[in-house]
Order: structure tokens, then sequence, then C-alpha cells
């Protein structure tokens, strides 16, 4: 019965490669991707995300004023409770600066730091911190790593999608981003990367989407609620390992 949950899914992609999307899946299934600025992933025109033009140098002034403390000058917070913000996904990052200030992503924390940011001020941020360069946590247990190698990219086993089809083989959602933007913002929620993000991070939003304090959205079907409840903590412990130490 739970299998039948996924095929909409399995049936989705399928449309896309019918309509012609295939090259793009494909890219996005084969690994990590280049960018102009450097690093595996780093380094995002912004706009062609779907994000409105934002000036890095403003984006700088901001972080400086409003964001380094916790999130980190460059973006690699030193403090795992606060997110890396490095090389992420710019089009994922302007609408989480907007879901905040809207309260539509509810953070006692966020909401009044973004709250007299201009739609300006969030492309701005997001262009500057996706220019930013990740540094990724240190292995520190190959066996749970290769664990959370197996079900982020085949799944393990577990009657859910495998992780990589959205957010990419190497943890990078780029291409399925630019699909998105290409078929319309409506259809699905920019995805974020995940690559070199604390693994203490990673498993508290895969807690906080499996009990429901976070909602997710994607294909209007909050679709990380579905698939962080049928992994294990063991299971959420093993994945955040593997994307931790991506780079």
């Amino acid at each position: 019965m739970r299998r039948l949950i996924w095929m909409p899914l399995y049936l989705f992609f399928l449309l896309l490669m019918a309509a012609g999307f295939v090259p793009a899946i494909a890219q996005m299934m084969g690994g990590p991707f280049n960018g102009p600025g450097g690093g595996s992933h780093g380094g995002h025109d912004g706009e062609a995300y779907g994000v409105p033009a934002g000036s890095a140098n403003h984006g700088r002034q901001i972080v400086a004023a409003k964001c380094a403390a916790c999130h980190g000058a460059d973006g690699n917070s030193t403090d795992p409770q606060f997110p890396k913000l490095a090389g992420q996904n710019p089009s994922y990052l302007y609408d989480q600066i907007l879901a905040f200030k809207t309260k539509k992503r509810p953070s006692a924390v966020m909401t009044p730091m973004v709250a007299a940011l201009s739609d300006s001020d969030a492309a701005a941020i997001a262009r500057f911190y996706s220019e930013q360069v990740i540094r990724p946590d240190r292995i520190k247990d190959l066996n749970l790593r290769q664990k959370g190698e197996q079900i982020f990219v085949g799944h393990a086993g577990l009657d859910v999608p495998a992780c990589a089809m959205c957010h990419g083989r190497g943890g990078a959602s780029l291409q399925m981003t630019r699909m998105m933007h290409m078929m319309g913002r409506g259809m699905m929620a920019p995805i974020p990367n995940l690559y070199g993000q604390h693994a203490s991070y990673i498993v508290k939003q895969l807690n906080d989407f499996a009990t429901g304090r976070r909602q997710g959205a994607m294909m209007n079907g909050a679709m990380m609620n579905r698939i962080a409840p049928a992994l294990s903590e063991p299971d959420r412990k093993a994945v955040a390992a593997y994307l931790s130490s991506l780079h």
C-alpha cells in the first residue's frame, strides 16, 4: 500500500523525461556540478534560478551587519545549531528569507531578523552566500557515512524515493531547481543544497519534518513531511553524516 503513495512521484519523473528533461536529470544524478564561483558546487547565477537580480557586494554588507554572528561571514557557521549558508541554492535561500519574513516558516529568531529586509535585500543576501564556498565537516564514522550514502543515493531498500532524485547525487539541487523554474514556480518549491551542512542541523530538520514542526513544500505535497517519518533515527543520522562530509 505504501508503495502506491509514491507512484505519483515516479510518474512525475517519467513525464519529465517524456517532456525532454532527460539530459538535466542525467546530469543531476551523475554527481556534483561545477559552477563558476569555485568549489564543486558554489557560484551560481541566482537570476537563472528564479531569484531577482541581487548585488553580492550589497549582500556582503547586510551579512556583516545582521547574519555573520550566527551563520558566519562567509556562510560557514561554527555553531552547528545554525546552518551553513555558503554555496546554498540562491533560489531556495531567497524563498526561505521571505518565508521567515511572512511567518510562513515560523521562527522566533529569524522573523524579527529579516522583518526589515526588502526583496532586493533578500536577493542580495542569497546571491552573496551562494557565491561562497562551503567547508565540509570532518568524517567521524566512515561506516555511518557509507550507510548514509546508500540511503541517499539508492534508498537502501527503504520504501521511499532516493533522496538524490530531488537533492542530486552530490547533495546539489540546482538542476532540479532549474527544471522547476522552467515549469513554473508554483509547481515545485526550490530545493536546498545539502552538501557540507552540519550533520546535527540536518538531523534536526529531518526530525522537525517527521513531527510536522516544520512543513515542507514540493509539488504542493509537503514531500519531506512524508519522507522523514519513514527514516529511522539511525537512518537520519547516517544520511546527515554522509551529506556533512561532501564538498
